[in-house]
């Protein structure tokens, strides 16, 4: 392949890493997000039901009651605190980076490739290739 095609190869595996990682990022927030209106919600509206119920169903004294309701709250905080902390690429992002790797290691073989080519081609090459072959033309002149 030639370098601008192997360059854009790895461009686009790129693009498609960092759209997928905000996609993850996305979806990490929004976690993180329920999380605190969970935490929020449940602090200002379940409270209450919880307290009574602990109170009168159960029969658990005023502070007992109390604490079973933080219990709660801290139950909901853990389980969405735990889905946005989370973060495992899916298998397309994995395999953009994969392919991203090898495209970038064929462009850098690429481009060291055109670099030599020009060197030995180029002026410089050209002039150094005729300098060599006329000492082997010496050397085999003189062998004769």
């Amino acid at each position: 392949m030639k370098p601008i095609e192997l360059g854009q190869d790895v461009l686009s595996a790129q693009g498609q890493i960092l759209s997928r990682s905000a996609m993850r990022i996305g979806r990490r927030v929004a976690y993180g997000i329920v999380a605190a209106v969970f935490l929020l919600f449940t602090a200002v509206s379940f409270h209450g039901f919880l307290w009574a119920f602990f109170v009168d169903v159960a029969g658990l004294s005023l502070v007992k009651a109390a604490l079973c309701v933080i219990g709660v709250d801290l139950l909901f905080v853990v389980i969405f605190g735990l889905l946005a902390a989370r973060s495992i690429p899916d298998p397309v992002e994995i395999e953009a980076r994969i392919r991203r790797d090898r495209k970038l290691a064929e462009f850098k073989q690429s481009v060291a490739m055109a670099a030599l080519t020009g060197l030995v081609f180029g002026p410089a090459g050209r002039f150094t290739i005729k300098r060599l072959l006329g000492i082997v033309r010496n050397l085999i002149g003189l062998r004769k």
